[in-house]
């Protein structure tokens, strides 16, 4: 019997701290090495094992990339390959297609995510709607903690980290860049992500980001009104929501479908 052709190694992106691939149904995320800048190499490899050492923190959960492997050294992870890409990708190529309720169901798995990092002491700080991936069964998927920050982790053996990046500027709440991130910027940036998502378009849009920061600094933000999620959106901008535990409590009902609210009233469905 010949040997089995192995998986063709494809690049599907090279970003700032590491190169990605797609080998088969696997994704492979591994360190951007510089051979003429050993400094850097070395800042991209302390990326590369924060975004291993967070995958180990928040270990198997069905709204976060499922992480296959971790190298010896936390110089690569391996991920699930999802083909239909990330969420902002798929809500432009099937907008058409996409229903009041599929919207609800991703702002739903978006927020129950985020409520589950938090609960293990991960900040991701860097929301944005492109870092959700779509799986197989259309649920949204958290991925892209190569700039988080964590908690002290005892029983892993992990000290606290401060989070390596911040958030691009339409998501970015104003404050001491130096400072480390936290639960706040995460909910303030969760807003500017739920909006990206119901509104179609990022805050501002078209804006530069000195503007865009001149206004939320003044506590200026998009009008939300008649917008899906509106208040919960405004809510985490103005800094009025204190965990994204609350928004599944505040909006439990807001989240649930039409289709969902007429079927429980019909005794068809008891579920939420």
């Amino acid at each position: 019997m010949l040997p089995s052709t192995p998986p063709k190694r494809e690049l599907l992106m090279v970003g700032m701290s590491a190169k990605t691939y797609r080998i088969g149904n696997t994704v492979r995320k591994e360190c951007h090495v510089l051979v003429d800048d050993m400094g850097i190499t070395e800042q991209n490899m302390e990326a590369c094992k924060n975004e291993a050492d967070v995958y180990l923190i928040l270990g198997s959960h069905p709204l976060i990339a499922k992480c296959l492997s971790i190298g010896p050294e936390k110089e690569y992870i391996e991920l699930e390959y999802y083909p239909n890409g990330n969420l902002k990708e798929y809500v432009q190529k099937n907008c058409t297609r996409i229903t009041e309720t599929d919207l609800k169901r991703w702002a739903y798995q978006m927020v129950e995510s985020v409520a589950y990092i938090h609960s293990k002491g991960v900040r991701h700080s860097d929301f944005r709607l492109d870092q959700w991936l779509v799986d197989a069964d259309l649920n949204a998927r958290l991925s892209d903690f190569n700039a988080s920050g964590f908690d002290d982790q005892p029983d892993l053996g992990l000290k606290g980290k401060p989070a390596q990046g911040l958030e691009i500027l339409s998501h970015y709440l104003p404050r001491d860049p130096e400072a480390d991130n936290t639960v706040e910027s995460d909910l303030f940036a969760m807003g500017s992500t739920l909006y990206e998502l119901l509104a179609g378009q990022t805050p501002y849009e078209g804006l530069s980001d000195e503007s865009i920061e001149s206004c939320f600094r003044r506590g200026k933000f998009p009008s939300t009104e008649g917008l899906l999620l509106g208040d919960i959106i405004m809510g985490c901008w103005e800094k009025k929501i204190s965990s994204a535990k609350d928004i599944l409590n505040y909006g439990k009902d807001v989240f649930r479908s039409k289709e969902t609210k007429e079927a429980d009233k019909t005794g068809e469905r008891k579920d939420v």
